[in-house]
């Protein structure tokens, strides 16, 4: 009997990106974490996307979405301007600089789940107010997996929200600063440990090229490198891409030991390295899961020793 993917439900922000990096300028391109997510999450399992958008978001960007199975029920159109977001990438791209920020519609989101979406067994809170998060916990139904991720900026203005957040999810992703800000440990390993305390089962500390580290209460710590890109385009969105993959494949195997985990990080992992490739999701467009799963077999061929 064939196993029937779990559905997933995503939280987050659909925007129009103007970016630059050393490979070239794009502007008004497609970005925001569900746009990410919802590109490679529906080549695992059923994905129903919350977010706002304005009147002015060019709605046939997200025809490849309905082609992958992506319920767009809860994506919101307001009148007003769609999330803007402009940066520019320093030439190693492990830096950028935000040129500018305007809000639109997005300044007023109150996600709302749709009856299907309050039903999904697993649940992607991507990087918005965690007050927002936390309203959104009180409307999804008995989530098998919740992942959860957060910034800085909710970290310094919203340390509680943020707190409260860590007790009422299973796994939450970080980078070494948002670890620091939250425990005051230098140590990654240390702080990670000390924010399992709070609550979740997992916590995954996001190192960029530099690859990723999954800490649970489970077992010893999985250090996971970076897949080597030659010629990376644009970071943007790889975040996002790995909390895709990574829950993604989750859902379509139903499995959540501890081992499988380890399986959906390096996915995650893998996923990333396609969107760099591209400025967007431009290359998540035409990723198929054939290509995904080579790549998964080159990675375990690298590491393997």
């Amino acid at each position: 009997m064939e196993h029937k993917p779990g559905y997933i439900t995503v939280v987050g922000s659909a925007a129009l990106d103007t970016i630059e990096t050393a490979q070239g300028r794009v502007e008004n391109c497609l970005g925001g974490s569900v746009s990410f997510v919802g590109a490679v999450g529906g080549l695992f399992a059923p994905i129903h996307i919350i977010a706002i958008v304005g009147d002015d978001f060019p709605m046939q960007e997200y025809d490849f979405l309905k082609e992958r199975g992506v319920n767009l029920d809860g994506l919101e159109v307001a009148e007003g301007k769609t999330f803007h977001w402009e940066g520019k990438y320093h030439d190693d791209m492990n830096q950028r600089d935000t040129l500018a920020t305007e809000l639109g519609v997005f300044e007023g989101f109150d996600p709302k789940l749709t009856k299907e979406a309050m039903r999904a067994e697993y649940l992607l809170l991507a990087n918005i107010n965690p007050e927002l998060q936390l309203n959104v916990m009180t409307q999804i139904k008995k989530p098998r997996f919740t992942v959860f991720d957060t910034m800085n900026l909710w970290i310094n203005i919203n340390l509680d929200g943020v707190k409260k957040m860590l007790g009422k999810v299973d796994m939450v992703t970080l980078n070494d600063e948002e670890v620091f800000l939250l425990t005051n440990e230098n140590s990654l390993l240390k702080g990670a440990r000390k924010l399992l305390e709070f609550g979740p089962k997992y916590v995954v500390v996001k190192k960029g090229e530099h690859g990723s580290i999954l800490v649970g209460k489970d077992g010893a710590p999985f250090l996971c490198p970076a897949y080597p890109i030659t010629d990376p385009i644009d970071p943007t969105g790889a975040g996002d891409t790995f909390a895709g993959a990574m829950l993604g494949y989750l859902a379509s195997t139903s499995d959540l030991g501890p081992f499988n985990v380890r399986r959906a990080v390096v996915y995650g992992t893998v996923a990333a390295s396609f969107t760099v490739e591209a400025f967007g999701v431009e290359r998540l467009k035409t990723l198929t899961h054939e290509e995904l799963n080579a790549r998964y077999r080159t990675f375990q061929e690298m590491v393997e020793f």
